[in-house]
């Protein structure tokens, strides 16, 4: 099969940053003084739906549009916006101690599905044909049930036909969907946490690819955590073993993901989603 890029996007990479300047300053405070606390938390989430929206088009500028202007159609999964898995956990913690799997799997799942969703719609805003995907229109097939299930195989047609129409799939990763055998259907289901890293690999796999890309707020893997320590160094290449061997583990990269990755023979970039071109880590699963 022709090269493919596979890239996934992190939380943290789609989020965007908002900052308050003197006037929306005033604003929150007019509206303290006035008891709109309704008013306050609309104003907050304006603000924050306006970066993400920012931080999309510069994702789908700055990315994605090379690729594709360059006649290579990506495939594209995506995280979750920042702490929404977590928000969203808490909501079911709110409601239940002990919440139906089924429900609590299509509760999380949600936070992907907005996030590939509107990227999507960036990606056509800039006039690039794309197509957002749940993990079964992806054919994410999965074993284990609801919640924290694994990859059994996937059935990758549909992402391919839409590349060869030069459609950018954006695929909602850290989901799937099983046989129920019981009911006879078809049921969603959710990786453990970091599983939009393993929706990568998998598909990567699937596409006939032999390397994919993850986008990270991070631009590679260092030998210690770079935001506590000035004098991390940066890998330009690294074994999987090696990687392996990290205390602790870095969080670039899920452990899972990796460990199929080289079950598979999937080399991994880890670059930046922040600094277009810039050099990342080659992880070798070859």
């Amino acid at each position: 099969m022709s090269a493919i890029p596979v890239v996934k996007f992190g939380g943290t990479s789609m989020q965007g940053q908002f900052r308050f300047g003197p006037n929306e300053e005033r604003l929150l405070e007019e509206l303290h003084r006035m008891d709109k606390v309704n008013e306050i938390y609309r104003t907050l989430a304006q603000r924050r739906n306006d970066a993400r929206a920012r931080r999309l088009s510069e994702v789908a500028r700055d990315f994605i549009l090379p690729m594709t202007e360059s006649g290579n159609v990506p495939v594209v999964i995506v995280s979750a916006f920042d702490w929404a898995t977590d928000k969203l956990d808490h909501l079911a913690a709110a409601i239940t101690s002990d919440p139906s799997p089924r429900e609590y799997a299509r509760l999380l799942m949600s936070g992907e599905l907005r996030a590939n969703s509107a990227l999507a719609m960036s990606l056509e805003e800039k006039g690039c044909p794309a197509r957002s995907m749940t993990g079964r229109e992806a054919g994410i097939v999965t074993g284990g049930g609801p919640v924290g299930a694994y990859i059994e195989r996937v059935e990758s047609q549909h992402v391919a036909e839409l590349v060869e129409k030069g459609i950018v799939p954006v695929v909602a990763g850290f989901q799937g969907y099983y046989h129920e055998p019981e009911s006879g259907r078809d049921e969603v289901s959710i990786l453990g946490r970091g599983g939009s890293n393993l929706t990568a690999v998998a598909l990567a796999h699937a596409l006939g690819q032999e390397e994919c890309t993850m986008f990270s707020d991070v631009d590679g893997v260092y030998d210690k955590d770079p935001r506590r320590h000035e004098d991390a160094r940066r890998f330009g290449e690294i074994s999987a073993d090696d990687v392996f061997a990290m205390d602790p583990f870095p969080q670039v990269i899920q452990r899972e993901a990796l460990q199929f990755a080289c079950d598979r023979g999937i080399n991994v970039w880890i670059v930046s989603a922040f600094e277009p071109g810039k050099d990342g880590t080659l992880i070798i699963c070859r």
